[in-house]
């Protein structure tokens, strides 16, 4: 492009000139230059929690660092709820208390060091001596270095070993980095090198260029925490963000069958229950427990909560283990039959009394989930039965309010694609108070329990989990009421997005931004 100036007009000469410097720059731009490359190598993405640190042997801070693409484990569980290797390419169980790990060759940490089984080992005593969790989840009486594995000693069976090496807590960090900068800062694998963190707000990242399974898609990306459902809603629609995790039912319609948007969903985990106590009251009888699960309708409180299926039994059906076909539905004359045989009829208002006493019940909740509530609230009103609602910090602090008679709990029954923390934690008789709130004791469920933490056959323990089940449904220590889905909504030109029933997986290597 050639431009003439006469003598003379030295101004014009700087006006075109400038034209022509803004018109090259937007050609440049549009042709796909250095501008339209970095807004497509770069993603904003949205997460409802943050930990306290970026250490993952902190607590449970591991989840922010799976969920970013920041952390790895030896040993992952994929989109249809399967152990899959990770920084382990393979193991095997040697002995009831013996396990190898051989460690995948080649992988480096995102400074470029790299990452030696001497390595993996240092990591693992760090996170076992930060955290008395990972201790009573590895049971480990020694790990060794034997060439290209790392080998694990048990105290005694652990059928959850390869369950507990897949928790974010055990993401694997270069200790022989500046571990004073670990809480902000971590040198891990994943594909997202950490550069910044703002306690609470923020976090920066970019390309890991030492990434062992390929080029990660994305130059940068900026993760940022809103806690509150409709601010995150509305960031992604403003366009602040272009992914986020978690999409209410009531900020659905903002992106659904938009064609700017698309939702990603699945089955989740986490099962919403009522829980009866069972160390006094009527509810030591099972039948009457079972009479209260026949009165409250799942159909209709999932679709009130949204989001969400009916449950009707302990395990979600995103997990491949413990359906019995014995799901409990909405039967208003098999519960009215069972609280009759029991004594209690209904009075004129059609509420239930028994020697001229009315039923009346404690219903203690926790956390905000006001509708769900609200909905379990009047199907029992509606039943028959006086409800008095109490309002608690957390299920552990019932016994501060003067105990109940019903909780509302909601437990991730697979959060490692292992039902025997859960099954153990809220059900065994020898769990504790602070766990089991029900003080469901059986010894035919606790025999179930012993056998199934020494099963190291995944046939054998399959076998074990589905008997847990069945005895479960047999004896209602709890009504299992939904599944809520595990959702994430993206920009429809973020691509290659895979959705997770386990939600501490989101960002990985294969999303793109175009």
């Amino acid at each position: 492009m050639l431009l003439h100036f006469p003598r003379g007009g030295l101004f014009i000469k700087r006006i075109f000139t400038a034209i022509f410097l803004i018109l090259s720059l937007l050609a440049f731009t549009g042709c796909g230059g250095g501008g339209m490359k970095s807004k497509a190598g770069h993603l904003n993405l949205a997460l409802w929690w943050f930990g306290e640190t970026l250490d993952p042997a902190h607590a449970w801070d591991g989840w922010t660092l799976t969920r970013i693409g920041a952390g790895e484990t030896l040993v992952a569980v994929d989109e249809h709820m399967e152990f899959v290797p990770q920084l382990a390419d393979k193991w095997e169980n040697v002995n009831p208390t013996t396990w190898r790990f051989h460690i995948r060759p080649n992988v480096k940490f995102q400074d470029g060091t790299p990452m030696t089984p001497e390595l993996v080992k240092a990591s693992l005593e760090r996170t076992m001596q930060e955290n008395d969790r990972a201790k009573k989840a590895l049971h480990a009486k020694e790990i060794r270095v034997d060439g290209e594995n790392i080998v694990i000693e048990t105290e005694a069976p652990n059928a959850s070993l390869i369950s507990a090496l897949s928790d974010p807590l055990f993401i694997i960090v270069n200790t022989q980095a500046d571990m004073s900068k670990v809480a902000s800062t971590p040198v891990l694998t994943g594909p997202y090198t950490i550069t910044g963190w703002t306690k609470g707000s923020e976090i920066q990242m970019k390309r890991n260029e030492h990434y062992w399974d390929g080029k990660p898609g994305l130059d940068t990306v900026t993760v940022k925490l809103f806690e509150d459902d409709t601010s995150r809603a509305m960031a992604l629609q403003s366009g602040e963000i272009d992914l986020m995790q978690r999409m209410t039912e009531a900020n659905r319609s903002l992106f659904a069958d938009k064609p700017d948007y698309t939702i990603y969903e699945t089955t989740g985990v986490r099962v919403f229950m009522v829980t009866p106590y069972q160390g006094d009251g009527i509810f030591t009888d099972k039948n009457l427990r079972k009479a209260l699960a026949y009165m409250l309708d799942n159909d209709a409180l999932a679709k009130s909560y949204g989001n969400s299926v009916a449950a009707g039994e302990p395990f979600p059906p995103s997990v491949p283990y413990g359906h019995t076909g014995q799901k409990v539905t909405y039967d208003p004359a098999k519960s009215e039959a069972l609280f009759a045989a029991a004594g209690w009829k209904k009075n004129a208002q059609g509420m239930y009394e028994k020697d001229g006493k009315p039923l009346t019940l404690r219903f203690a909740t926790w956390g905000t989930k006001t509708t769900l509530y609200e909905a379990i609230e009047s199907q029992l009103r509606a039943g028959g039965i006086d409800v008095k609602m109490v309002h608690v910090q957390e299920p552990d602090k019932v016994d501060e309010v003067g105990g109940f008679d019903l909780l509302e709990e909601d437990w991730s029954v697979a959060t490692t694609n292992d039902p025997y923390p859960w099954l153990r934690g809220m059900l065994y008789s020898k769990s504790g108070k602070n766990t089991n709130h029900s003080r469901y004791a059986s010894p035919a469920f606790d025999a179930i329990i012993d056998e199934m933490s020494t099963a190291l056959d995944p046939a054998q323990k399959d076998a074990l989990v589905m008997k847990a089940a069945q005895q479960i449904m047999e004896d209602q220590p709890s009504i299992f009421l939904i599944v809520p889905t595990t959702t994430v909504v993206g920009k429809s030109n973020v691509k290659n997005v895979k959705i997770f029933p386990l939600d501490y997986y989101l960002l990985t290597k294969d999303i793109t931004v175009e």
